[in-house]
């Protein structure tokens, strides 16, 4: 009887991992076409039955669990882009990411958490999930801040506070000194960046002329209205800061309603953007590239896969400023 071919087989022949050769072979993404036809061909030469998978084959995986929330998952803006960079990075290294769409109370079978080699939770509503799984004592990265200073795991985000300042100064730099900020206060990642821009401004010992923080400036009709009356009243601030750029571009369109030029009658800026966006949106803002975002998270949770004994890491990404015409030199 002639000896049953494998997916170590097949990767030994080919030199590939035997990770790209299952990406191959079930049609799944994560690897170039090119790839995937070598292995294919290679399959064919030497008889390789899929059906005949062995079941050390199908359960060989390195399992990386990705827990977060549905309502953050819709925003494709940002998660879409990270979660490819985690698993872009995953498959380089013969990891399976296993992306798990969560709602308040549900639990994920016992079997499947035990299975994990890791866990990564994505954004601040996870960490009630997070604190759910602590006593598995898996390796884990939070992708937001630390709800508490001491927690005893890796963490990642983006220098918020660094970006609020940064917006400021060049701000400051281009002569406006009446200055607005709109955004909502539910993200940390939103409560850093005003706390940024609060510090850059203490700086140069000025303060916001309006503040629009509230719930109820949610509804872009009641902002709209109190931005009417301060125009009636020529009291317009001269700039609007905004805590991310989905924001700045509703702003925009909101003065633009009034009559209102941007930047030429009044500046307006944005947090959140991608650097490596193909069809970047046209306001000036701080970013960073999101797919490395989700490369450097899963690097971080194999350093402590690998190292379990390590120091815990707070990691804080550094933002890149993008002048996109949005705002500029007060006139």
């Amino acid at each position: 009887m002639s000896k049953k071919i494998t997916l170590d087989d097949i990767a030994r022949e080919t030199n590939f991992s035997k990770f790209a050769v299952s990406r191959a072979i079930s049609g799944k993404s994560g690897i170039s076409e090119e790839t995937r036809q070598k292995i294919l061909e290679c399959c064919k030469n030497l008889g390789y039955e899929k059906n005949h998978m062995s079941m050390s084959d199908l359960f060989y995986y390195k399992i990386i669990l990705l827990f977060i929330p549905k309502s953050d998952a819709l925003d494709a803006v940002f998660w879409m882009e990270v979660l490819q960079g985690v698993e872009s990075e995953a498959s380089q290294m013969d990891y399976a990411l296993q992306v798990k769409f969560v709602d308040t109370g549900v639990d994920i079978p016992q079997n499947e958490l035990e299975k994990a080699m890791g866990i990564i939770y994505a954004g601040h509503k996870s960490i009630d999930t997070m604190l759910k799984h602590q006593y598995l004592g898996k390796p884990a990265l939070l992708m937001t801040y630390a709800p508490d200073k001491l927690l005893k795991m890796d963490t990642i985000h983006m220098d918020d506070e660094a970006a609020g300042q940064t917006i400021v100064d060049k701000i400051y730099e281009w002569g406006h000194r009446e200055l607005g900020f709109w955004g909502d206060m539910e993200r940390p990642s939103s409560r850093h960046r005003f706390n940024g821009v609060l510090q850059g401004l203490k700086n140069y010992g000025i303060t916001l002329t309006q503040v629009w923080n509230d719930e109820k400036y949610r509804d872009v009709n009641v902002l709209e209205s109190e931005l009417r009356e301060l125009k009636a009243k020529n009291k317009l601030p001269t700039a609007i800061m905004c805590s991310h750029d989905k924001l700045a571009l509703s702003l925009i369109q909101i003065l633009n309603n009034m009559g209102l030029e941007v930047p030429g009658d009044i500046s307006v800026t944005g947090f959140n953007a991608d650097t490596m966006d193909k069809n970047p949106i046209m306001v000036t803002s701080i970013g960073y590239s999101k797919i490395a975002y989700g490369r450097l998270a899963f690097q971080q949770l194999l350093r402590r896969i690998q190292n379990p004994e390590l120091p815990y890491l707070r990691i804080s990404v550094v933002p890149t400023l993008l002048l996109k015409g949005s705002a500029g030199q007060l006139t």
